[in-house]
């Protein structure tokens, strides 16, 4: 969210703590379409330098040309499409200095943003974010991670090339129709999915599939519209997995218990839903220190949703100087209700959220206008930790039911870096004398993936065939051998990259042997 934009008594009230510079322009690689548009005489598009002070718009009328732009300060000439022979009179003129063919642009190359690094997501195999076996050369543009993540927010930019959009649905009435209205939530988008390609910025689940889920604009975000987005979640948790809400409050009378059903009734469906924790500097549980309605006022001040015990709640850590960020919310005590043990008490995990050594301050993603801008706030950190769950699930698989999400949240609590690690001191204010919980750094963990192993064997046509599990990110290579001994040769019968999540494989030795043979399946990440 927007601060100083929208008001503390909307739903988009505080999470980002500012906008920053934009970087205005797609870094890329990839060869751009010719920005020259092709109307005027035939022939291939050039692009014509005169010499200084020679009459531009007077050699134009006399070549009967109709070139598409017309360059006066950054050098005297013009560029369009040109047939040869009028190319070659041009090139014996005297007044012009050169005629050169027009060429596809290049812009800088893919950006890994620090957010990423900063995890060590590049170093993960899941994401194959360096991976050139998981390329494909046709389309410039890496094998997609398998999993749908709902965006929250205020829509997303539907035409951004760097984003795999398939859903998106508007409950803002104000005819929107899912197209971001602020860049929130392209933002949000491409921190959580941005797509491995040769240009832009990546994610930390390259290529998602993104559920565009649009209740936030200026003139409408009340909790109303969040709740009409949770139940259209709700409707689809059969293909959505993980939701990102990088929205919230800690306004007074906020409808908790409106706010804590929605979200009740998504995780029961098997949807991990990963909240900011808010930028106020805060205690997540609000002023008064109690979680849910205070029976003494009959009112909530906790930041909503991050708050409720069934989200997962996200703080924000400074990747330049690895502290606590000086504006994120924490927790100094456990909820009443906690479905997962975590040091952070009430916040499950802290995440990338501003970098302080950037002129910004900002962490690059995705912006409106297919373009691409740094931006920080708990907004920037819970997207962080909605791609790091579906990295999770591409390797384990999702949950069905709400023990299945809080074993997700806990795993990813159990395997991230304790707060001792990489916080000290703790910048946040005590209270009391008592400093907020210790957070955990959100990490990805080799932990997750699970051991290779062969599931089933069946002799089939005098061929012996073998099934199992694959995950993406690594290779995995069948080899036999006549023995077990300690000096004995494994030779390759086969191997195969992992193609998603628990991809089963079937691979067949079509001569196995008449004594005996050894089969094992070794795993190393794919180069």
């Amino acid at each position: 969210m927007f601060k100083n934009l929208l008001t503390a008594a909307t739903l988009a009230a505080t999470l980002w703590t500012a906008v920053a510079a934009a970087q205005s322009t797609p870094q890329a690689t990839i060869a751009a379409p010719n920005v020259v548009v092709t109307h005027g005489l035939p022939g291939a598009a050039q692009i014509v330098t005169l010499r200084p002070g020679v009459d531009l718009d007077g050699l134009v009328k006399e070549f009967g040309l109709k070139p598409n732009f017309l360059y006066r300060h950054a050098l005297n000439g013009f560029a369009g499409p040109i047939d040869p022979d009028t190319i070659g009179r041009l090139r014996q003129d005297g007044r012009v200095l050169a005629v050169e063919a027009d060429g596809p642009l290049a812009f800088a190359g893919q950006t890994v943003p620090t957010g990423i690094l900063r995890m060590g997501l590049t170093n993960f195999p899941v994401p194959h974010i360096n991976s050139t076996s998981y390329w494909n050369s046709a389309t410039g543009v890496s094998q997609p991670i398998d999993v749908d993540v709902a965006v929250l927010d205020s829509g997303i930019d539907l035409t951004h090339p760097d984003l795999n959009v398939v859903q998106a649905q508007d409950f803002t009435g104000l005819g929107w129709t899912g197209q971001d209205c602020t860049g929130h939530g392209t933002w949000v988008a491409g921190a959580i999915g941005g797509i491995n390609n040769t240009f832009g910025v990546v994610g930390v689940a390259p290529g998602v599939r993104l559920w565009d889920v649009q209740v936030s604009c200026p003139g409408a975000n009340g909790w109303a519209n969040f709740v009409a987005g949770m139940e259209y979640i709700a409707t689809n948790a059969d293909k959505i997995s993980v939701v990102n809400c990088s929205l919230g409050s800690s306004t007074a009378a906020n409808p908790y218990v409106a706010i804590r059903t929605a979200v009740q009734s998504v995780v029961n469906q098997g949807v991990v839903f990963v909240a900011a924790a808010g930028n106020n500097t805060a205690d997540v549980a609000g002023t008064d220190g109690l979680w849910g309605v205070n029976p003494a006022t009959g009112i909530c001040d906790d930041f909503l949703p991050a708050a409720v015990p069934e989200a997962m709640a996200v703080s924000a850590v400074d990747v330049h100087i690895d502290q606590t960020a000086v504006f994120s919310n924490y927790s100094y005590l456990p909820r009443d209700t906690n479905f997962v043990t975590s040091p952070g008490g009430a916040v499950d995990v802290a995440a990338p959220g501003v970098d302080s050594g950037d002129a910004s301050s900002g962490i690059l993603s995705t912006w409106i206008g297919e373009t691409y801008k740094a931006m920080y706030g708990t907004s920037a950190a819970a997207p962080h930790v909605a791609g790091l769950v579906a990295l999770y699930i591409a390797a384990n698989g999702r949950a069905y039911d709400a023990q299945g999400v809080y074993n997700i949240r806990q795993a990813i609590v159990n395997n991230s870096l304790p707060q001792s690690e990489w916080n000290n001191p703790n910048p946040n204010p005590m209270k009391n004398g008592v400093v907020p919980l210790p957070t955990p750094l959100a990490m990805p963990s080799e932990n997750w993936v699970p051991q290779p192993r062969i599931v089933n064997a069946t002799l089939v046509t005098n061929s012996l065939q073998m099934s199992f599990q694959t995950v993406p990110g690594y290779t995995y290579a069948v080899q036999y051998s006549a023995s077990l001994t300690a000096t004995n040769t494994w030779t390759p019968l086969t191997s195969t990259n992992g193609s998603g999540s628990l991809t089963s494989v079937t691979v067949a030795d079509p001569a196995p042997s008449s004594t005996s043979r050894f089969y094992r399946l070794v795993r190393q990440p794919a180069p």
